[in-house]
């Protein structure tokens, strides 16, 4: 068959993005091409994402999209991903127009879908033998090359009540140490400088391998790695960090001192409807432990979590305790989201509900609480410097960089914008903080430290 051409739509989250540019190297190892654009396709794929209502909602209204630009064309519409997982049997049966479903452990299935020929492909079952991605699997990544995400595992074995994901991603699967090193040596080779490690649940990793293994253990290796900056870590499980980790994060310069914990809540009764496993005491413990925790530069470790509001059992005390955590201030980044009801959790087929309305005010008060708190820490920095990795030329300005320093990860945690435009993407340079608002910094480029931090890279 002929080389195809194919235009493709990510949705979701960062594991959603590296499935995506798994299929952009199935595409690539082909001999296919990647258009910018679906008129010019004669194969559209969109990868969906089908965690929340919201998200339901904009993979439909994506794959509608696309199907209207495939109408009165010979063009091939390829739905994958989470929500072809969620619903394979109800897409298929109201979907006609779309010519192959492919689920969340179907990425090497879009070789058969361009090679043609085959009948209308339908999405696998999951089990703990699902397709999982390693360091020999073809990749393409998308954007910037000095940053990219790694999934270390798949999956989720926790039982937390609102969650849908172990329907759509399957049971823990973990990668071994020796796959996700050789994936990042690779990536660091190619110039990618900061690596942010993802999975369900990165404090589980390692655990479900028939030579048990842990995070730490794979932090040890990856550490060793030369020309690897900074090594990010995304979604740890609260009552699961472990000391050994704390330490790590703290005291190892290759690994960013920043941690992502998703709390989801405070108040222990809140958190005992949602089976999280944990209570508020083990909330402020932890919190206690990182905000302490003595980093190898002398600085703060850097915290995200997200909180959902508005879950059923939430009463105007449990909310109470939940605002007078955040306005503790030991939060950095926060997100807020509230609740809606998902098919198939066991949250939603709970009761005591909380209006929408009230939960909407509840999300929007607590973002407000912490806006104030960012802008108060922000201005606590104008002054200090910061090494800042370069991601490229500011959407503000051609004459501005934008960058980020180690407490931001990529898209989601504001950006330095350096106000001298000449370091070069994929740097890492030191800069002195001269303005800060609540989500962003400015900051001017230090012209020794850094060609000084240039210079020890380059003999790193």
């Amino acid at each position: 068959m002929d080389a195809r051409k194919v235009y493709f739509v990510s949705l979701g989250c960062p594991k959603n993005q590296v499935d995506t540019e798994v299929m952009l190297g199935v595409v690539r190892d082909g001999g296919h091409a990647v258009v910018d654009s679906a008129e010019d396709a004669d194969t559209l794929v969109v990868n969906t994402c089908g965690f929340i209502e919201a998200a339901k909602e904009e993979s439909i209204d994506t794959i509608l999209e696309l199907a209207q630009a495939k109408q009165g064309t010979d063009k091939t519409l390829v739905v994958a991903g989470c929500l072809s997982q969620r619903y394979p049997t109800e897409l298929a049966d109201e979907m006609p127009e779309v010519d192959h479903f492919l689920g969340s452990a179907d990425m090497l299935g879009l070789a058969k879908v361009l090679g043609g020929g085959g009948k209308r492909l339908g999405v696998s079952a999951l089990s703990k033998r699902a397709y999982l991605y390693d360091h020999e699997t073809p990749r393409e990544l998308t954007g910037v090359r000095h940053t990219a995400y790694v999934k270390i595992a798949e999956g989720c074995d926790r039982p937390c009540g609102f969650c849908i994901i172990p329907k759509l991603r399957g049971s823990q699967r973990s990668r071994s140490v020796f796959s996700v090193v050789q994936e990042v040596h690779a990536l660091v080779e190619a110039g990618t400088k900061e690596v942010c490690l993802v999975a369900q649940d990165l404090t589980r990793y390692g655990t479900d391998l028939e030579t048990k293994t842990n995070l730490e253990q794979l932090l040890d290796a990856l550490v060793e790695i030369d020309g690897l900056e900074w090594i990010r870590l995304h979604y740890a499980y609260p009552s699961a960090v472990t000391d050994g980790l704390i330490e790590r994060i703290a005291m190892q310069p290759k690994i960013a001192t920043y941690l992502d914990v998703p709390m989801q809540h405070v108040d222990t009764d809140v958190l005992k409807v949602m089976r999280r496993g944990y209570t508020e005491r083990a909330v402020i413990e932890l919190t206690d432990k990182l905000r302490q925790a003595k980093t190898h530069a002398g600085q703060r470790l850097w915290l995200r979590t997200t909180m959902l509001v508005g879950h059923p059992g939430e009463t105007p005390e449990a909310y109470a305790r939940l605002e007078e955590f955040v306005a503790r201030g030991d939060i950095d980044h926060l997100g807020v989201f509230p609740w809606s009801r998902e098919d198939g959790t066991v949250s939603a087929m709970q009761p005591k509900r909380v209006d929408e309305a009230i939960a909407a005010e509840r999300a929007a008060k607590l973002m407000q609480m912490q806006e104030s708190i960012r802008a108060e820490r922000h201005a606590a920095m104008v002054g200090q410097k910061i090494r800042v990795l370069v991601d490229g030329p500011s959407s503000e300005s051609e004459l501005l960089l934008d960058g980020r320093h180690e407490g931001q990860a990529p898209e989601i945690d504001g950006k330095v914008v350096l106000t001298d435009g000449t370091a070069q993407r994929g740097d890492m340079v030191m800069a002195t903080i001269t303005q800060a608002s609540a989500h962003d910094l400015v900051a001017s480029l230090d012209p020794d430290a850094a060609a000084e931090a240039i210079e020890d890279a380059r003999d790193s």
